[in-house]
């Protein structure tokens, strides 16, 4: 049995479509080991960036916290909340680039976070201001008088 195909204007018989068919099922088996390859490899990039975003992530947040400790004394984990994380990125030396932006940016959003008067007792230099002059009821002034005071 001998057939015959057309292919760009010129014929070619096949002699053997047994052999045809071999080959063509033996190609078959390749692209399905080669696509169930490809498949497994996929799933092991998968994995590896899953684990690097989770590792990544760990050490950036690590990486600030060292950068916090420098320059910042109060408690690390009230100021991480105010961070935006996706801004932040690594340079090749593992140096975090974007935080001293964003610090900046806290410290004129929050200076209380990184004034150590304000941190600890409010306005510490609060006593300091004028005293408010207002008028006294009658009877506050007899208390006064009193008590000796003015």
């Amino acid at each position: 049995m001998e057939e015959t195909t057309q292919m760009d204007g010129t014929s070619e018989e096949i002699k053997d479509p047994a052999a045809v068919l071999a080959a063509l099922d033996r190609a078959k088996k390749d692209a399905k080991a080669a696509r169930e390859e490809k498949e497994a490899l996929e799933a092991k990039l998968a994995q590896y960036e899953q684990d690097n975003a989770r590792y990544s992530g760990k050490l950036l947040r690590e990486k600030v916290i060292q950068e916090l400790s420098k320059t910042w004394v109060g408690n690390h984990e009230r100021l991480l909340k105010y961070l935006k994380f996706e801004n932040l990125s690594f340079d090749d030396e593992l140096n975090v680039i974007g935080l001293e932006d964003q610090i900046k940016e806290l410290k004129t959003d929050f200076p209380e976070l990184f004034d150590p008067k304000l941190l600890v007792a409010g306005k510490a230099d609060s006593a300091e201001s004028a005293p408010i002059d207002k008028k006294l009821s009658a009877s506050e002034r007899q208390a006064m008088a009193v008590l000796g005071r003015k």
